[in-house]
């Protein structure tokens, strides 16, 4: 089992995924002052204020420190922050959920699909947990087509956060 307190979490063909540190929260705040980013995203379109997006990235540090899971910060191989991609706990279904949010000028380039198989990858190598979730607004087309090339499969709809959503499942013996 890898060091999972060390830089970098996990490398893909292009990307880098590292651990946010205090020291992050202009990438953070400028990743999701884009309404555009946030569309769907609980609670809604607007840009998230300072204090929210502070107090996620104090989650995301503790997470890591404390479990070695956590929404981690996606950059290129040269080190362009590209958004934030990794793993937290769902309630309701229960279980590990994979989450990302890209900057919108890096939409479109397959990294959502890269961040999605390199995070179950690693999320197999290093848990012994059977299956991880992932889910979207039913309306987010592009992040449900994500989750299908990345290999999960549709599992159920319901509404999480008060909105309708698309839940998808892949489990550990369908990872290469």
């Amino acid at each position: 089992m890898n060091d999972i307190l060390t830089n970098p979490i996990l490398e893909t063909e292009r990307l880098r995924i590292e651990p946010f540190e205090e020291g992050d929260f202009d990438l953070l705040f400028e990743l999701h002052s884009d309404p555009e980013v946030n569309r769907y995203l609980a609670p809604g379109p607007s840009p998230m204020s300072a204090e929210e997006v502070e107090r996620r990235l104090k989650n995301y540090v503790a997470e890591h420190r404390n479990s070695g899971i956590s929404k981690w910060k996606v950059l290129t191989r040269e080190g362009e922050f590209v958004g934030r991609a990794g793993l937290s706990w769902l309630t309701q279904p229960d279980g590990y959920e994979i989450g990302y949010s890209l900057k919108r000028d890096h939409w479109g380039k397959g990294y959502g699909t890269e961040i999605a198989k390199g995070l179950a990858r690693w999320f197999f190598e290093n848990t012994d947990h059977r299956f991880l979730i992932a889910f979207a607004h039913t309306d987010h087309l592009a992040s449900l087509k994500v989750m299908e090339k990345a290999g999960f499969s549709y599992w159920f709809d319901m509404e999480k956060h008060g909105v309708p959503c698309t839940f998808y499942l892949i489990e550990r013996h369908s990872v290469v």
